[in-house]
């Protein structure tokens, strides 16, 4: 019947401009052909003029139906991709609506570019956050020969299931000394100690668990990503959602750069910060001693950290680093993962114990984890040694990425098993930057490579061969610049 037939082609004609428009000006309307008055499967793109867009349109796109990115200066609609996208719904939507270049470049090889190419829309015109050249033949160069070392090998570089042995001994161990100090509670020693060496597992766990499956390192299974990093709400009470953003959105992409890195934000100029560690800040008489009292005060980091989690989440923005909204999943995480944590070290330990008790469990507990948490993630990055780099006009960046992954960043005893485990491999800091995706059990047998390619190109390596010194160096850049230094040393 033609009229039937005329009838379905105006109805489908009519769902066609409403998804596009649903989708945004630069769908691709679809028309039907009917030839000779009848109807005919035959479909045509008609393509529109690829549009320019502002970072701020862009921000907007952040939703499962309209998620667009950017990546070298290209606008790219994945909203069609997100369910389909190998490493999962979260990982991909951790980027919609802004500029991914080096997150997508870090996390996959070169070549998957191609990929994109169907997802074109239209240009990026301006800039919110620092941007790169193109990768440099040394980082081409160190990602091939990394790459073939695995293939020569025939290693998986998400692949390790000893991993997931270290993992477990670190939670035993953690919780057994966490259980002691309530079943031997009549002694405040043991409670001190037992309180002690739980909280240093506990940063192990942080290190381990959190840190792998929030870079996607561990196994290529979202659902195991998830399951791993649940450990960082519902044990560590910390939230995972606000972790993601700001180290794998910010540190990782824009590392030591004042004003998107959030790891080095401090508060503005009108309220001055209860630390002086940049060289942008104005100096105050009571940094002069910083070097002495700030490391006390690094025995908060994890009460803070639980604590700003409510007040990030509600302002979706750490710094300058915008977070996405998060998902009803993420929200019930958030919410449990407090709970739980609540329920595990305050509610079930007072039927047991008197809350003096319980509260000195917890405080040295707190204490341990955040010293060691706070002192391992300085001492690669706020020291002296290393780079503090400044966009230049536009926010250009005249340095490519991977070069400068390794300009702010300092490597530390990387020959040891023994601190290559318990500092989460950080001591690996340049390899882990330059190479997120991959296994911390692997970081010993690449390292290496590393350290060959950056001295066949000419790139300065930071090291020291011992943690005391790189500990050395944080404190020593504490001092310096509470003293009132008003330059990087050249």
């Amino acid at each position: 019947d033609i009229n039937h037939c005329l009838i379905e082609h105006e109805l489908r004609r009519i769902l066609q401009r409403i998804t596009a428009i649903n989708k945004g000006p630069n769908f691709h309307v679809m028309e039907i052909d009917d030839k000779r008055g009848g109807y005919s499967e035959e479909v045509k793109s008609k393509p529109l003029k690829p549009r320019e867009f502002t970072w701020k349109e862009l921000s907007k796109l952040n939703g499962h139906h309209n998620a667009h990115v950017a990546v070298r200066g290209k606008v790219y609609d994945v909203s069609s991709f997100v369910n389909r996208h190998p490493g999962g719904v979260d990982q991909i939507m951790l980027g919609a609506g802004r500029d991914v270049t080096q997150l997508f470049e870090s996390y996959h090889s070169f070549e998957t570019h191609k990929i994109l190419d169907k997802f074109y829309v239209g240009d990026l015109v301006d800039n919110e956050l620092p941007v790169f050249p193109p990768p440099s033949k040394f980082y081409q160069t160190v990602k091939k020969r990394v790459d073939d070392y695995f293939k020569s090998a025939n290693i998986d570089p998400k692949i390790d299931y000893w991993m997931f042995l270290r993992y477990a001994v670190f939670m035993v161990v953690a919780t057994s000394f966490w259980l002691g100090g309530m079943v031997f509670q009549e002694s405040l020693a043991v409670v001190v100690a037992f309180g002690l060496v739980s909280g240093f597992f506990t940063a192990l766990i942080a290190m381990t668990c959190t840190h792998d499956s929030s870079h996607f390192s561990v196994t290529h299974k979202p659902w195991v990503w998830k399951l791993v990093g649940g450990i960082h709400d519902f044990y560590i009470g910390a939230s995972m959602y606000i972790w993601t953003y700001q180290h794998i959105v910010g540190h990782h992409m824009y590392t030591n750069i004042d004003g998107a890195d959030p790891d080095i934000q401090t508060s503005s100029l009108e309220v001055s910060d209860i630390r002086r560690i940049k060289w942008t800040q104005n100096w105050l008489p009571r940094y002069f001693y910083q070097h002495i009292y700030i490391p006390l005060l690094y025995c908060v980091l994890t009460i803070k950290t639980r604590l700003q989690d409510f007040h990030l989440l509600l302002a979706r923005r750490n710094g300058n680093i915008r977070m996405n909204p998060p998902s009803l999943t993420q929200l019930l995480i958030f919410y449990g993962g407090k709970l739980t944590y609540v329920t595990h070290r305050f509610i079930i330990p007072l039927i047991f114990m008197p809350w003096t008790t319980v509260l000195l469990l917890n405080i040295m507990s707190e204490m341990s984890t955040s010293y060691w948490l706070a002192l391992i993630f300085q001492a690669s990055h706020v020291i002296s040694e290393v780079e503090w780099p400044k966009p230049g006009q536009n926010n250009l960046m005249q340095i490519d990425w991977a070069e400068m992954q390794i300009a702010t960043t300092q490597d530390y005893a990387t020959d040891s098993w023994f601190w290559t485990v318990f500092t989460g491999a950080l001591n690996h800091q340049t390899t882990h930057h330059l190479f997120p995706g991959v296994l911390q059990s692997h970081y010993m047998k690449i390292t290496p490579i590393v350290k060959k390619t950056c001295e066949e190109f000419g790139v300065k390596y930071h090291y020291v061969n011992t943690t005391t010194e790189a500990l050395g160096c944080h404190f020593n850049h504490l001092k310096v610049l509470g003293q009132g230094s008003k330059k990087h040393p050249e």
